[in-house]
């Protein structure tokens, strides 16, 4: 099983691979739609694997979340697999 941190970048992107809980806060910008970081745990398994406040998430689990409802996300991160695929875009 892949730790929990795992990363690695690809240009402007960065994947990361997380245990839940991911220590981290999502929030959805009113205007543009995008899922952006607005917390993160340093402890927790996303920010030991790189995401930084800012971080637009553009997928999860290679599921685009562009124009998704933020509670929808939350959904399935929440009953996807113990750990999670996420791609994110650095601000």
């Amino acid at each position: 099983m892949i730790g929990s941190g795992f990363s690695f970048s690809d240009g402007g992107q960065i994947l990361v691979s997380a245990q839940r809980p991911l220590g981290i806060v999502l929030v959805q910008d009113p205007d543009t739609g995008a899922i952006r970081v607005a917390e993160v745990d340093p402890s927790g398994s996303a920010g030991r694997g790189g995401v930084r406040v800012g971080d637009v998430l553009v997928a999860v689990q290679n599921a685009s979340t562009e124009g998704v409802d933020l509670g929808d996300v939350l959904a399935y991160i929440g009953n996807g697999p113990r750990v999670m695929n996420l791609r994110l875009r650095r601000a």
